[in-house]
């Protein structure tokens, strides 16, 4: 998968080598045992990536992104000879902060093993736009085919490459979701996926995913900046709370890139939001139709 930079978006390399409310219970009631659980939730999130493969989509949204970066300076003091030098004090000074917007048309369509996106560069920092077929201009951090997200984690051919693990339990999007991570059993040029899925035990689609940094191409987890060495930490979540015909597409996207001095201060180095709205579905099998509702999850 080619991704500027940059993540593997939870996909393997080629994605398509494809086919690469509270519940109160009794102590008389039996209890499930932890592995007897995950085995049923893994089967039906295998059963949810294999509807997702087979589905020929056809689809349109806007993509509205907001992004700020940030740039730092030397922290510079006066001597007593009244002589300007540069102090390494372990803390950032704000330069300047840049912020950019943007809206794209985006279009998706996967029909058979061929699949393809497309953008239409609609407005740039508030001036109309009307640029075709291009590639987005956030600077960063890029994916692409977002959808299948959850593929590269949880499909049948996948998962017996990863481990997974129960972590937690959440309510998100309306529903009560289960947490689990999942880290490859071997890290290969193909399988560098570590994150955690959020999923909706009752029928194994994906409501959320966090990637974590390892995932991501070229990635390290220490930079030298003026102040000295300082830890950085990528915080990537995605998630799927736009609903049409039991498979979930991207709702919004968020991501976090921050820098910790030695103090345990922390800096703020890049942060964006992606909503992606106005669905617009066509059904690609022997005709085209066309329907554009969708169902959002109760948060929205």
């Amino acid at each position: 998968m080619a991704v500027v930079g940059i993540m593997r978006a939870g996909l393997p390399m080629l994605l398509f080598r494809l086919f690469p409310p509270l519940l109160l219970v009794t102590a008389a009631l039996p209890q499930v045992h932890p592995q007897a659980r995950l085995d049923a939730i893994l089967k039906k999130t295998g059963a949810y990536c294999e509807k997702l493969k087979g589905v020929a989509l056809h689809f349109v949204c806007q993509e509205k992104i907001k992004e700020t970066i940030k740039e730092f300076k030397d922290v510079v003091v006066m001597t007593s000879s009244g002589r300007s030098v540069i102090q390494y004090s372990g803390a950032l000074i704000t330069r300047k902060a840049v912020d950019n917007s943007f809206l794209y048309d985006y279009q998706m369509i996967k029909k058979g093993e061929n699949l393809s996106e497309r953008r239409n560069l609609l407005e740039e920092n508030g001036k109309a736009r009307d640029e075709q077929d291009v590639s987005l201009k956030t600077g960063r951090w890029l994916s692409k085919y977002l959808v299948y997200g959850p593929f590269g984690f949880l499909s049948q051919e996948w998962q017996p490459h990863f481990q997974y693990e129960i972590i937690d339990s959440e309510r998100i999007s309306g529903k009560r979701a289960v947490v689990v991570r999942a880290t490859p059993r071997e890290v290969t040029a193909e399988n560098n996926c570590f994150g955690r899925l959020w999923i909706d035990e009752s029928d194994g689609s994906v409501l959320q995913i966090e990637w974590e940094p390892a995932s991501i191409q070229g990635f390290q987890d220490k930079v030298t900046t003026q102040a000295g060495e300082m830890k950085r930490a990528l915080s990537w979540t995605v998630r799927y709370d736009v609903v049409k015909n039991g498979i979930r597409f991207p709702g919004r996207q968020n991501i976090k890139e921050i820098y910790t001095g030695s103090r345990g201060r922390k800096y703020t180095k890049y942060e964006a939001e992606y909503q992606y709205l106005k669905y617009k579905f066509f059904t690609v099998e022997t005709e085209v139709r066309y329907d554009e509702t969708a169902v959002r999850g109760e948060h929205e």
